[in-house]
């Protein structure tokens, strides 16, 4: 569900924006006066979490485009030097864009970061200096609104930009490449019609909304979700366990025999396997909720389904996951530990195959705290490695 919101919702600003657009040209000199320093207010909040964050894509491209905004704006009443503005923002915007979509994330007070603010500095340093020569050359009386418009080369670049960085979204599924299709959507817009400052305000700040709430998303994704697995973290944990009522059922989950698939395989191995066990308990999880504990161990928690049903659902998860042999590369197996390789070997891939140990607690009169029933649960999953592993054990 939160993913669906995630992708969802700036394409929901972009409606939003679209259908306030008309509305908002034949409002009161107040509310339209409102409009127009709205992108400055969202900007410098965009601008600050992006510091704070040392998010230097986020910062840059904010920059970009709030400075050319400014550019643009100045240069409302003069149709010739506001079309040398728009023609070369709307080149530079869809280029940067896909640059900055596939710039690894290396901070802004760093080596990248400065290299990046120097392309970004030479960059509006040209645009300034070409808008202020159209503006000096008197070029700027007889020039009608429709020579403003974007041009054919900058449709051109759009239209690859955008296209560029679906394809990249489509194979790595980066949520980053939604929020800069959406920008790259509105500054369209805002291109399209740039005589007319109230509509160019409210895509501008639309933009700048959706980055700052990518931002805030990613803040959360780490702070609550398990960066290698995509599972909830411990810390998500400790904050569900304040939401519990007196009914639920905790299921400590480990896998067997992890330290041995590291010494024989590798690290990379290792964590291919953490991350398609986790992806499994995810599917088969059912109305529970998975969070990575540390290492190799994993929280089952359920709060809507009694003690058996519970047992029943991580019993399934268990067989689940000792039925399905596991595909990691080959080239990743022989490179770790070739002397000590024992992979199944076809085509390529090899097959690991993989199970869990998994001990069961609910909450009761006995055991009041959550901290007791991850202890109860804790001493079940010992007894299941004791029996032989690849067990499940009721407390």
């Amino acid at each position: 569900m939160r993913r669906i919101v995630g992708y969802t919702a700036p394409f929901i600003v972009l409606l939003i924006a679209w259908a306030s657009a008309a509305m908002a040209e034949v409002a009161s000199d107040t509310i339209q006066t409102l409009i127009k320093i709205l992108p400055y207010v969202i900007a410098l909040a965009t601008v600050g979490i992006s510091i704070w964050f040392q998010s230097s894509n986020s910062f840059y491209l904010t920059c970009f485009i709030l400075i050319t905004y400014i550019m643009i704006s100045m240069s409302a009443d003069r149709p010739a030097t506001l079309a040398q503005a728009v023609m070369m923002t709307s080149i530079l915007l869809p280029i940067n864009t896909v640059w900055l979509a596939f710039s690894k994330e290396r901070g802004i007070v760093s080596t990248y970061g400065r290299n990046k603010a120097i392309l970004i500095t030479a960059q509006l340093i040209w645009i300034f200096i070409n808008i202020l020569g159209k503006s000096g050359s008197g070029a700027d009386t007889g020039v009608g609104e429709a020579a403003a418009g974007i041009g054919a080369p900058a449709v051109v670049l759009y239209l690859l930009a955008i296209g560029i960085i679906l394809v990249d979204f489509i194979k790595k599924q980066k949520y980053m490449d939604l929020i800069y299709i959406v920008v790259l959507l509105m500054s369209y817009i805002a291109f399209y019609f740039p005589a007319r400052p109230v509509l160019g305000s409210i895509f501008t700040a639309s933009a700048f909304f959706v980055i700052l709430f990518a931002l805030l998303d990613t803040s959360y994704s780490m702070a609550f979700y398990d960066a290698l697995t995509g599972v909830l973290s411990r810390r998500a944990l400790e904050q569900e366990f304040l939401k519990l009522g007196n009914r639920y059922v905790v299921g400590m989950i480990d896998l067997d025999h992890f330290k041995r698939i590291n010494d024989n395989y590798g690290h990379n191995i290792g964590d291919e396997i953490l991350k398609m066990t986790a992806s499994m308990m995810k599917k088969t999880v059912g109305e529970g909720k998975i969070f990575r504990y540390g290492g190799e161990e994993f929280v089952a928690l359920y709060t809507s389904l009694s003690y058996n049903e519970a047992i029943q659902r991580l019993d399934k998860m268990r067989k689940a996951i000792a039925s399905k042999p596991f595909l990691v590369s080959v080239e990743n197996c022989l490179k770790e530990s070739p002397e000590t390789n024992s992979c199944n070997t076809s085509k390529g891939r090899g097959t690991i195959h993989v199970t869990v140990s998994i001990g069961v607690a609910q909450k009761t009169h006995l055991l009041k705290t959550c901290q007791d029933v991850i202890r109860k649960a804790d001493e079940a999953l010992y007894q299941s490695k004791k029996s032989g592993r690849n067990t499940l054990t009721k407390a």
